[in-house]
């Protein structure tokens, strides 16, 4: 669960090296905390991911990022208009609302994966169902449609996925699946983001029916991967830290240190914040130039131990508000209170209602996928 030790051992060295990313592109990687955190509020640098040189995880997020782009990968005024659009409906009164809703998931899925059972695996059976089913809750797409949903997340993030094959597997999500979705949204609105968007925004003429259809595939994609990937990496980080996972079944109110210090910790976007630098910048006796591709690695600089005290240990109490799990700046995560809550609620009922769960494999038999955009765990085994 540590980031490489090279990165760190490169930040020691010097603070912004030159490295080569896995299409040959050259980069920028800066892995020091206090470097990482002030590009990411830095104006000079710009998440624009239609730049020619903007670095990206795969193929296939490079091509959706270009021809659907979204605030995310946009600059102001763009982004601050259409961040805008959005921020009601992730803040956190609005998350609280959902809470009821989320808690029934996490309950049946227990309730499922536990029904006449002593074992399970806590990746395929509860890690990746339960943030794709509150996503997809939230934006209105129907309970048929959520295995789908999962396949072409994962095949968006995968490195493995080819040029080619991303291009017809993205044609056939957005310009088939998910333009269909907000067509029949439109015809038949119900009490849902997606919809809310086309009534209010879309019919309007604020955004076009692509916009919505490159929001959709955002929150889709971006909205459970990473909750994923870091619901199963939490679980296993307290499996494999018993005397951390026995102070939180002593005292549930840690529940929420125990949330911030799984997302330094575990930090799942190990490919870094993307960036281009939109003119000259000076870091440590080197000059980035202007169009130059930026990695900043935020698991690496969550690991600083001039930020975190002993920074390799994982520690429920410790509650490093700090990290930058979420990023900073105009880009911070705007989803993450939803994030969050599911962690939350997630983590918290799980370890209350089996009381006796252990894992069922030594740490290192488990399965890392690390040719995935967003870092995490192929499996879980457990017992109980």
């Amino acid at each position: 669960m540590h980031p490489p030790r090279e990165y760190a051992a490169w930040g020691a060295e010097q603070r912004v090296c030159r490295v080569t990313q896995w299409n040959g592109a050259p980069a920028w990687f800066i892995t020091r905390y206090e470097d990482v955190r002030a590009l990411l509020m830095d104006p000079r640098l710009s998440a624009d991911a239609t730049s020619p040189s903007y670095p990206a995880q795969t193929a296939a997020l490079a091509l959706v990022r270009r021809d659907y782009q979204v605030f995310a990968q946009m600059d102001p005024p763009g982004h601050t208009a259409e961040r805008k659009l959005l921020q009601a409906e992730f803040s956190a009164p609005a998350t609280e609302r959902l809470r009821p809703r989320v808690q029934a998931l996490v309950d049946a899925l227990i309730e499922k994966m536990t029904a006449g059972r002593s074992s399970a695996d806590l990746v395929t059976e509860f890690a990746v169902p339960l943030p794709c089913q509150a996503i997809c809750t939230l934006l209105g797409v129907p309970e048929s449609d959520h295995a789908a949903i999962q396949s072409w997340s994962k095949d968006i993030s995968s490195r493995s996925t080819s040029h080619d094959a991303a291009a017809a597997m993205i044609k056939e999500f957005c310009d088939g699946y998910l333009t269909d979705l907000v067509r029949r949204k439109n015809e038949n609105p119900g009490d849902d983001l997606l919809s809310r968007l086309i009534v209010e925004h879309m019919r309007p003429g604020t955004i076009t029916p692509r916009k919505v259809v490159s929001l959709a595939r955002l929150f889709l994609n971006a909205g459970h991967e990473s909750t994923t990937g870091t619901l199963g990496l939490g679980l296993a980080a307290l499996l494999y830290h018993p005397e951390e996972l026995e102070k939180l079944r002593r005292d549930p109110s840690l529940i929420k240190s125990a949330i911030e210090e799984i997302l330094r910790f575990t930090d799942v976007t190990h490919s870094g914040r993307l960036r281009v630098a939109k003119e000259d910048i000076e870091i440590g006796g080197v000059t980035i130039r202007a169009g130059d591709a930026i990695i900043m690695h935020q698991p690496t600089a969550d690991r600083e131990d001039s930020v975190f005290q002993d920074p390799d240990r994982f520690d429920i109490t410790r509650n490093p508000v700090q990290h930058l799990a979420f990023g900073a700046g105009i880009h911070r995560c705007i989803g993450q209170p939803l994030a969050r809550m599911e962690l939350q609620l997630g983590i918290g009922t799980l370890i209350q209602k089996l009381p006796a769960v252990r894992p069922t494999l030594p740490v290192g038999k488990l399965n890392f996928h690390g040719r995935m955009a967003i870092y995490g765990l192929e499996s879980l085994p457990v017992a109980w």
